[in-house]
């Protein structure tokens, strides 16, 4: 049950945060069978012409702004991928392409 209540959460901030960025996406929440904590979702917009890169820092400015933690370490420019995650909530990896982003991540169940 707690699973399931953190399962959500993260999904519904996940969601929040992409459509924000990209308001006209279609947005998906594709289920796991690995784990009961596991989240994947896909977002996309034909409409979004952003460049990965702006598209990227659009995502990471509005989570900064909602207090994730960011890790661009790794990111490339031609397929942006970085990491995010919030206290008692979770994370995982956002990739980034024009008009799309997914992500894949874990929920903090305490």
């Amino acid at each position: 049950m707690a699973e399931e209540k953190a399962r959500a959460e993260l999904i519904s901030a996940v969601k929040s945060v992409i459509t924000t960025v990209m308001p006209g996406a279609t947005v998906m929440d594709l289920p796991s069978v690995v784990s009961p904590e596991a989240v994947a979702i896909t977002a996309f917009d034909a409409a979004d012409t952003r460049a990965p890169g702006e598209l990227a820092d659009a995502f990471i400015a509005r989570l900064r702004a909602d207090d994730w933690v960011i890790d661009d370490r790794q990111r490339k420019e031609a397929e942006p991928t970085f990491h995010a995650a919030k206290s008692e909530l979770g994370g995982g990896a956002f990739t980034v392409q024009t008009a799309a982003v997914s992500f894949s991540g874990v929920a903090d169940h305490g």
